[in-house]
């Protein structure tokens, strides 16, 4: 195995590979090919729970359903918009829903207002890079959603959340 890769890095995830420039593309390839790492599959309690992820930026998205799927064992899917969010919803059953503040044309207050009117029951973790503490307590306060602060603490404290949220230990859906 090449330096380059940690020890505990012999299964790699779908969305891994593709962010792989080609030589490291084809050399992680061909070691799968030849037994000697692996694609991950998830054998997580977790398998069976859906997240439903509303970002603009396919990047953080990608990056966020990638963690969800390999390091916590749910099946994510995405949308790019406070409209595409709330018809998904209406659509299909999720577990989770994360939901970045900062949307075109309409942003993440709208969709947890949707979600209340609507009656559309699901626990939100709202991410932003605008965290400013005012807000956050305003919008626990009125939604009971938990804030996560894109800028403070990478990606442990999203999966210490999620973990949290679908175990049902955190804040409660949004309109209860």
């Amino acid at each position: 195995m090449p330096d380059d890769l940690p020890p505990q890095k012999s299964r790699w995830h779908p969305l891994s590979l593709q962010r792989l420039d080609p030589n490291r593309f084809a050399d992680v390839v061909n070691r799968i090919l030849d037994g000697q790492l692996s694609v991950l599959r998830s054998h997580s309690p977790h398998k069976s729970k859906r997240v439903l992820v509303t970002d603009d930026n396919e990047t953080h998205a990608q990056i966020l359903m990638d963690v969800l799927e390999s390091d916590i064992g749910v099946s994510a899917d995405w949308v790019n918009s406070a409209e595409k969010c709330v018809q998904t919803l209406r659509r299909t059953r999720f577990d989770l829903l994360i939901l970045d503040y900062r949307l075109p044309r309409k942003d993440g207050l709208w969709v947890i207002n949707q979600l209340v009117r609507e009656e559309l029951r699901i626990p939100v973790l709202m991410m932003t890079s605008f965290y400013h503490p005012q807000l956050a307590a305003s919008i626990r306060q009125r939604f009971a959603v938990e804030i996560l602060d894109k800028a403070n603490g990478g990606l442990e404290p999203l999966t210490r959340m999620v973990e949290r949220m679908l175990h049902g230990t955190a804040a409660p859906a949004a309109n209860d």
